[in-house]
């Protein structure tokens, strides 16, 4: 007989050799944050365990507390979905999925999760999301950034630097939208999916850090503290990376980095960012918009509706965006999937719902050393 429950400290090993038997990888050094020695997350995994005490199936949910426009949405990145081959077809996924998301509908406005989509689909997410991907080439660098001056910019491993988690961290928090990374997890945090943390430094001063991949031609992260060092870090990097071709992730509300990107780059594409299970539509609503009219602006309106059994009326206007849980008696009323839909897909502009020009897709990104 099978039971099903919260994984003890005692099985932290066997829960990540399920993970490494399932996909072939090493988890303690693809996901230190969570399965570095020094880590007990062994509580945040629930799993199925056999009659002889074995754990046969996990699924684990990493806490991710987000802040939007100094709105706290309750998040959590699910993950490390593993079934040992032995006991595959055994229903042991279902359980635990549908054990975890009914346990956190009163305790989480939104679960994320990055996987197969119609796999993922049968438990209620949606994938969406907005991501932007420039391209940087040789090209645009010697003619669109020759009279940039790169002199002085350098770059050094972030945490070999004196004060980077410090600095990290400052960065981070002061962004419109974050995820919460401690202090004291960040060299943790910056090595997720084998990322590397490059700080810039200008005359040895540090003024930002970027996340590349391992083979140093993509940047998943740029921070930096002053715009006008953007283009002199793009053109320092490409001569320190030796990439012909450099690819740089950002999400659509970081408004300086994309008008400065567009005005360089070969190429941009707009792409999901990831899958979205959203618990409370009142309060992603609230905060995303809040968002997108703070920045790439939206027009002034109003839109009620039922999402998922939620009833709901948005408003912008002159004094900012306003939700509330009610909903106009001719709302239109929704399915999941299909708010899910209208909120986080470029779909929603072909979808017969009376909503406002440009208010969705909403700008959900995530960060790829904030994934799990």
């Amino acid at each position: 007989m099978t039971t099903y429950r919260m994984a003890t400290t005692n099985e932290r090993e066997e829960c990540i050799d399920l993970a490494n038997f399932a996909y072939h990888l090493d988890f303690e050094t693809l996901m230190p944050k969570a399965y570095a020695k020094s880590v007990d997350s062994s509580a945040m995994h629930k799993v199925a365990v056999d009659e002889k005490g074995k754990v046969r199936a996990q699924v684990a949910v990493f806490p991710e507390p987000l802040t939007v426009c100094d709105f706290a949405l309750r998040t959590g990145y699910l993950g490390t979905v593993s079934v040992h081959p032995r006991a595959r077809g055994e229903g042991h996924m279902k359980v635990l999925m549908n054990m975890w998301l009914e346990e956190l509908r009163d305790t989480c406005d939104m679960v994320v999760l990055y996987g197969q989509r119609q796999r993922y689909e049968y438990f209620g997410f949606t994938l969406g999301g907005v991501k932007l991907k420039y391209f940087v080439g040789e090209a645009n660098v010697r003619h669109g950034l020759r009279h940039v001056n790169d002199n002085g910019i350098s770059f050094k491993p972030l945490f070999e630097i004196e004060g980077a988690e410090a600095f990290a961290h400052s960065i981070n928090t002061s962004r419109l939208a974050y995820v919460e990374r401690t202090v004291e997890q960040l060299p943790l945090i910056f090595n997720t999916l084998h990322q590397r943390a490059l700080g810039v430094l200008d005359h040895g001063n540090l003024i930002g850090y970027l996340v590349v991949n391992e083979k140093g031609d993509e940047i998943s992260e740029f921070a930096m503290i002053n715009a006008g060092d953007i283009l002199r870090t793009i053109k320092a990097y490409r001569e320190h990376s030796k990439a012909d071709r450099i690819s740089v992730y950002t999400p659509e509300y970081e408004n300086s980095l994309n008008e400065i990107l567009g005005s360089i780059t070969e190429d941009y594409v707009i792409e999901t960012s990831d899958m979205y299970h959203i618990l409370d539509f009142a309060n992603v609503l609230k905060a995303y918009l809040t968002l997108k009219h703070k920045t790439s602006g939206i027009v002034h309106g109003e839109f009620s509706a039922v999402m998922d059994g939620q009833p709901i009326t948005a408003r912008v206007d002159a004094n900012g965006v306003t939700v509330e849980r009610t909903a106009a008696p001719d709302a239109v009323v929704l399915t999941k999937q299909q708010a899910q839909a209208l909120l986080l897909t470029h779909q929603s502009r072909y979808m017969t719902v009376n909503a406002p020009v440009g208010w969705f897709p909403l700008p959900i990104f995530w960060y790829k050393i904030d994934k799990f």
